[in-house]
């Protein structure tokens, strides 16, 4: 029984992938309304199970959190950032309010949950659109922000990998034992290393003739920190709610959240790196 189990929970996690990253890759090679909708979709789900895991006490407030974060990512596609600080201070003040007149101020806490799931996964993701979106603003050719994004996930992936296999075979030392039993710095330090990798690969081959190998190497170093240190937030996230996933939505792939997690943290900060640098 044990090892159907197991042959079905393998069998889920190939079907999702095999129709899954072909998608997503598809649409980030669109980019424009195609990319930006996926991402909007994206937050929803994420915004949801990121309350969900906190039990947010009102329902109202949560689907007025998740229609907000959804809403924010087309503005933020339309409008790019410098307009973003109007809706986020304004649909933060309304769910301040309406959680210090509804609820005791014993539970006052849940307005810094509110937040944070406009921040993280919110802006967080939002930063995929960003990054795809970039070329335009310097007036480089639009394919360079899924160039970028494809490499950044291609870090990712093989950071995440390595991490696990090499941890598992030759990992001694925990990491973060109370969060994440599993994970090891010989794992993590592995993973990094892939992804300086497939850094040098990318500059050898000038993967994005916009970049130098110091610039490969900066987006190495942001993806393979900030990536596994997302991961490990979640798992910290995850740890307090007493769950294994976020959901059921991916199946044994978990929720939206469990996959998009590293990205989440990645991106953001190389959108603040491609704007300090290029533009």
């Amino acid at each position: 029984m044990k090892r159907e189990k197991s042959t079905t929970s393998l069998f889920n996690r190939v079907l999702i992938s095999v129709i899954g990253i072909p998608a997503i890759l598809a649409l980030i090679y669109a980019g424009n309304y195609w990319f930006t909708t996926f991402i909007a979709v994206a937050v929803f789900l994420c915004t949801h199970e990121f309350l969900k895991l906190f039990n947010f006490p009102s329902k109202t407030v949560a689907a007025f959190i998740v229609i907000l974060n959804t809403a924010v990512t087309y503005l933020v596609f339309l409008t790019h950032l410098e307009w973003l600080i109007i809706p986020f201070l304004g649909g933060w003040t309304v769910i301040a309010l309406w959680l210090m007149i509804q609820y005791p101020i014993g539970v006052f806490d849940k307005a810094f949950i509110a937040l944070s799931s406009m921040i993280y996964p919110g802006l967080a993701l939002t930063g995929m659109v960003l990054v795809r979106e970039f070329s335009l603003r310097i007036g480089e050719d639009y394919f360079l922000g899924a160039k970028i994004l494809y490499l950044t996930m291609a870090m990712i992936w093989i950071c995440d990998t390595l991490a696990y296999f090499f941890g598992s075979a030759y990992g001694t030392v925990k990491f973060s034992p109370k969060v994440s039993p599993n994970k090891t710095w010989e794992g993590a330090i592995a993973g990094f290393l892939g992804s300086v990798i497939v850094a040098l690969v990318a500059n050898r081959y000038n993967l994005i003739p916009l970049f130098n190998t110091v610039d490969y190497l900066i987006l190495a170093v942001i993806a393979g920190v900030l990536g596994q240190l997302g991961d490990l937030v979640e798992s910290t996230v995850k740890r307090f709610a007493g769950v294994k996933d976020t959901s059921r939505l991916l199946l044994d792939h978990g929720g939206a959240l469990d996959r998009l997690d590293s990205i989440a943290f990645t991106v953001p900060v190389i959108y603040i790196f491609l704007v300090m640098r290029f533009a």
